[in-house]
């Protein structure tokens, strides 16, 4: 998730221009910058899945991070409508692997 997060946000970023321009869909601009940010949240998310590896109390917590993540990915389908399809799916690929990695672990 890290490793994606940083080119995939510097490709929403660059689509903003182009997005804004054009005139059949008002609203793409600010979903792609929006898309853009929850990159940057998914950064965050991936830090605290690291730094609470080992620590099975706080999965719940990596976990919350996650569907917060894939709530906001859902909302922003609505403003970028075609821009989804270029800028969403490895967000949700990456969540969904992630959300899986966390259930896999013992909780004690």
């Amino acid at each position: 998730m890290l490793v994606c997060a940083l080119p995939m946000m510097l490709g929403c970023l660059n689509l903003i221009n182009n997005a804004a321009l054009d005139l059949d869909f008002e609203y793409a601009g600010v979903g792609c910058f929006g898309a853009a940010m929850v990159y940057v949240f998914s950064m965050v998310t991936g830090i605290a899945g690291l730094s609470f590896s080992k620590k099975t109390y706080r999965y719940g917590w990596c976990r919350t991070l996650a569907y917060i993540q894939i709530a906001a990915g859902i909302v922003l389908i609505i403003p970028l409508l075609p821009y989804a399809v270029l800028t969403l799916p490895p967000l949700f690929i990456l969540t969904i692997f992630y959300l899986l990695a966390l259930g896999r672990q013992e909780d004690y």
